[in-house]
């Protein structure tokens, strides 16, 4: 009887060390800081996030009651695994570290994120926050809150989804020189008239320029549209000019009054998005 006491107590023994061992790495939760451009510029991240726009930080979402707003507060938990339950883990190496889960636990979050903008068919995610468990927004957007454990790591975020993008610069004033939808008053071949007639039913923000040389380019869903059109010309050596933006057209017959430098633009540039030109 005597020997057989040890051997009876030994599994609630080994099952209380057990424990007292793991309490450490549940107990534990250590906050870092995710510096949003970090994560959001490598080719993961852009893979998940596509051609959908990202705006971060709490003055880039509208005002709560612009008709814009698809779902104005979406709220999601990313998480990153140091092993087995994350397919990222499986390979050769040593496990990752804090900064690396918290990493992939951003990039969950904004996975989730753009899952929610494709289900309700939203042109941008805006207003991006990190807001740890709902109880401190950071506005700035620059900064992502992460918490680390034992096993595993975690941020929310919450946004907006929208269904329209205001350009970030201010639309220059509509000319006298055609109506919108005059098709035929565009400076252009037949060619280049049927391209603006198909820019016509493209969405918002939108820009169309006009080369010197005849051709034509235009940028759609993209709030930085008449940005991206004439620095494209730029960049090409290329001389060309702001035919139409959005809902008005901006072209002159004077070629002196026309906008052909986004110089000419108010406001700044922001980030890259979808582009679309022909």
């Amino acid at each position: 009887m005597t020997r057989s006491t040890p051997f009876r107590l030994l599994p609630a023994v080994a099952m209380a060390l057990a424990f007292a061992v793991s309490l450490p790495a549940q107990a534990r939760n250590d906050t870092f800081m995710v510096a949003v451009s970090d994560v959001v510029n490598k080719s993961r991240t852009r893979e998940i996030v596509g051609t959908l726009p990202l705006r971060f930080g709490a003055a880039s979402a509208p005002e709560r009651t612009s008709p814009d707003i698809i779902r104005p507060d979406v709220v999601v938990e990313g998480t990153g695994s140091a092993g087995g339950d994350d397919p990222r883990q499986h390979r050769v190496g040593p496990p990752f570290t804090d900064e690396q889960r918290c990493a992939h636990a951003f990039e969950d979050a904004l996975a989730k994120l753009v899952a929610a903008a494709r289900e309700v068919n939203a042109v941008a995610i805006v207003g991006i926050v990190s807001d740890y468990k709902n109880a401190a927004p950071i506005p700035d957007g620059r900064t992502v809150e992460c918490h680390a454990g034992g096993v595993r790591s975690f941020v929310w975020l919450r946004a907006q989804l929208v269904r329209n993008l205001a350009p970030s610069r201010p639309l220059p004033p509509a000319t006298s020189f055609a109506p919108l939808g005059d098709v035929d008053a565009v400076p252009l071949s037949d060619a280049g008239k049927e391209r603006y007639r198909h820019f016509l039913t493209l969405p918002s923000p939108r820009a169309f320029v006009i080369y010197e040389d005849g051709n034509w380019r235009f940028f759609s869903k993209d709030p930085e549209a008449m940005t991206k059109a004439l620095d494209y010309c730029a960049r090409q050596g290329k001389r060309c000019w702001l035919y139409a933006a959005d809902d008005r057209v901006v072209w002159s017959a004077d070629v002196d009054k026309r906008i052909g430098s986004a110089a000419q633009l108010g406001g700044a540039a922001a980030v890259d998005s979808k582009d679309e030109h022909q």
